[in-house]
């Protein structure tokens, strides 16, 4: 009987060692979140390193650092919650260093909206390559173009191909905010053929980083460097014009009033989720005009719709605006506690105390039952 006992609780103890191991190496295994960044950037430039987050995370944090070829090394930290804009899933880095670079995001830690662990501790990690923009050539003798007509055909020949240069872009760096002067698209590169990156309304301001002489500009676009062409922009910020209306309109979620027409002025008041309002003007520039407690103030239109906001269709806070209500609690780890309940890792590592207590407990037993055996 005593050997049976024995067997089972040998039993008993490796299932809970491996049911333990198990756990803790998928708190350390390789992340369910993956990373975007680009894959080639140049020199000085920035770039933008992003978690891709499972669709039932809430909330996210992870240590970015960026090793370049010299040996040199550049961090930063993304602290996410969702519907905030003040804690965004990206971080901003600059490309200082010329060569292949290696960003590593580690300490990866996801909580859902229960306050349940996703993941805590993995790490992903790609390569970079930093180029430098190469010099412009010059020709080999400046010169020839003047006596071209004093040369023989040999001559003028070799004048053509010293006078083959290699056309360059260059950028001159401002640092400036600027306007679009009608609806437009922001690309990934300085040409038509790139990549959309997004379409903004006319007068929508933008951080301007660098005028090309070749036509296009150089602005910064969450957190991304990015392309718009210079003739729709301007650093005079044009009257938008409004449409006189008077009509009942819900908020589509909690979002910020303004004093103005623009992120930047001032909040002075805001509208919860499906709150009824009535609207007396719609700009040209995305924004709409309402009488809120007498006074005319502000809203971005695309959180204004006229149908009364239903429970089952009641959405979550924009996490890509700045119009969504924002939390002013100074201290970020504060406001994270307050928006979860709890920072991700303390709910893993409180499930894995509680496992462990548990697996002791039972271990416990079991040699008391030998014991208990072998004395009878």
């Amino acid at each position: 009987m005593s050997k049976k006992i024995l067997h089972i609780s040998f039993i008993i103890i490796a299932i809970l060692f491996l049911n333990l191991t198990f756990i803790i190496n998928n708190v350390n295994a390789d992340s369910v979140a993956g990373i975007n960044c680009p894959s080639s950037v140049n020199l000085n430039e920035n770039f933008s390193v992003a978690l891709i987050l499972p669709s039932n995370a809430y909330a996210a944090e992870a240590n970015v650092s960026v090793k370049f070829s010299d040996g040199s090394t550049s961090s930063a930290k993304i602290v996410y919650v969702q519907g905030m804009s003040d804690f965004p899933n990206s971080v901003t880095l600059n490309a200082k260093v010329a060569g292949t670079a290696t960003i590593t995001v580690s300490n990866i830690i996801i909580s859902d909206s229960n306050s349940s662990p996703i993941e805590n501790g993995g790490s992903k990690s790609q390569s970079l390559n930093v180029v430098a923009p190469p010099s412009p050539t010059t020709p080999a003798n400046p010169t020839d173009n003047n006596n071209s007509n004093n040369n023989n055909n040999s001559s003028s020949s070799n004048t053509t191909n010293n006078n083959t240069t290699t056309t360059t872009v260059k950028f001159t760096e401002v640092n400036e905010t600027v306007y679009t002067t009608e609806r437009c698209n922001i690309r990934e590169s300085y040409s038509t053929n790139s990549n959309k990156i997004a379409t903004v309304n006319k007068n929508t301001a933008l951080k301007r980083i660098g005028v090309g002489d070749n036509g296009w500009s150089k602005v910064e676009y969450n957190g991304k460097t990015c392309y718009v062409s210079s003739q729709y922009l301007t650093t005079t910020q044009a009257e938008p014009e409004f449409t006189t209306v008077n009509e009942t309109m819900y908020a589509t979620q909690s979002c910020n009033l303004r004093a103005s027409w623009s992120t930047d002025s001032d909040k002075v008041g805001y509208l919860d989720a499906g709150q009824e309002v009535t609207r007396i003007g719609v700009g040209d520039n995305g924004w709409s005009k309402i009488n809120y407690n007498g006074k005319e103030v502000y809203v971005a239109t695309r959180l204004l719709q006229s149908e009364p906001l239903k429970e089952e269709e009641e959405k979550e806070p924009d996490e890509n605006t700045d119009e969504t209500q924002e939390n002013t609690v100074d201290d970020e780890l504060a406001t994270i506690k307050e928006k979860i309940g709890v920072l991700p890792e303390v709910g893993n590592n409180v499930a894995v105390y509680i496992y462990t207590i548990f697996a002791v407990v039972a271990v416990a037993i079991s040699l008391y039952g030998i014991y208990y055996t072998n004395k009878k």
